[in-house]
């Protein structure tokens, strides 16, 4: 494999970017014998770990006690309970600069009854074409093979969300994982719960979800066994869990309306997020984000991930850093359609940007 497709798939293995980045491992591709071996990588369907929508990664991911629209299918599907309409929403990540390799999400909400709603989301990861090389072709162009292949990770799934009373909001989902190349394949099944509270003390509110709660998967397909000149064969791979994560947020509405800490303006919104994060293959991280809003129309936002490394020598203080604004707009009979935008600093993984579109009737 040539240079440049051994960074693509390094960072594929890094995808998601705000909790696999290093830990204590030195620089990013080349771990340090002194520091003790982390969790990173050891897990499958990494990808699930990549936020979704430009609102959330603007914040730096901290969003579980903040979701309410059609990406709270990710992040916590109670805050789906929250929509007053059926909505529709489209977000597409371009990860690590000019690798080619493209985070999309697809979703909608369509609410049931006075105080539920139902959703369906599909999230993929694609690396672009890759470079195939082999033992008798190290330099590509097998015959037997083809010149390229590529890496594709898709996640479908099916959500609940409910208002149980006007404070508590809980939601549920169901979802088929699938990863790998055309010749190699693994399969999971998982479980996202999720809840928000809101207290009624200054605006504060209390959230957490647990998510990718579910089955083990190990890649099978030709490449892996079968028959080579007549001699079976078989690569013997370990099934590996899902990344699962639990998440805690707490969210306080600074300015703003009637029951905020500073009830001052209505037109304006402040919003301040704090969030904890700990997966089955990171350690517990910390977000902190912040929302500005005018008349609910005009946002900006900004967000710092703190990774948690043990030798952050090599990393400027805008590491993590994340910003971003939006506008939302009435578009006629009762439609809202919204456009958001995010930039986050991930250094040498380079600039992650993310473009999200929703449109509520």
């Amino acid at each position: 494999m040539r240079r440049s497709s051994a960074l693509i798939a390094a960072a594929l293995g890094l995808a998601p970017s705000g909790w696999l980045v290093g830990q204590g491992t030195g620089t990013i591709l080349l771990p340090e014998p002194q520091n003790p071996v982390t969790r990173v990588g050891t897990r499958g369907a990494n990808f699930l770990e990549i936020g979704v929508g430009a609102r959330a990664e603007a914040m730096a991911g901290a969003y579980t006690g903040l979701a309410d629209g059609v990406t709270a299918l990710y992040w916590n599907p109670a805050g789906i309970s929250e929509l007053a309409g059926p909505a529709v929403s489209l977000s597409i990540t371009k990860l690590y600069g000019d690798a080619g390799i493209k985070h999309t999400f697809f979703g909608g909400v369509l609410p049931v009854g006075t105080s539920g709603a139902f959703g369906l989301s599909i999230t993929q990861l694609t690396s672009g074409d890759l470079e195939r090389t082999t033992v008798a072709f190290p330099e590509g162009g097998d015959p037997a093979f083809g010149n390229t292949f590529s890496y594709t990770a898709t996640a479908a799934g099916l959500y609940y969300g409910r208002r149980l009373t006007d404070r508590l909001a809980v939601g549920i989902g169901v979802k088929a994982v699938s990863e790998g190349i055309d010749d190699a394949q693994a399969h999971y099944f998982g479980v996202d719960v999720g809840t928000k509270f809101r207290t009624g003390l200054y605006g504060t509110h209390i959230a957490a979800a647990l998510v990718n709660l579910g089955s083990s998967g190990n890649f099978k397909g030709p490449v892996l066994s079968g028959f080579n000149g007549g001699v079976p064969f078989d690569q013997g791979t370990t099934a590996e869990q899902m990344p699962t994560m639990f998440r805690f947020s707490i969210r306080s509405d600074v300015l703003g309306p009637s029951d905020a800490l500073i009830a001052a303006n209505p037109r304006q919104h402040v919003e301040f997020v704090m969030e904890m994060s700990d997966a089955i293959d990171t350690d517990v991280q910390l977000a902190l984000a912040a929302q500005y809003s005018y008349r609910d129309m005009v946002f900006l936002r900004a967000g710092k991930r703190f990774v948690n490394e043990k030798d952050t020598g090599y990393r400027s203080g805008s590491f993590g850093m994340s910003y971003g604004g939006g506008v939302w707009l009435p578009v006629g009979g009762g439609r809202r359609f919204a456009f958001d935008y995010a930039y986050t600093n991930m250094a040498d993984l380079k600039n992650v940007q993310v473009f999200s579109l929703e449109l509520g009737f």
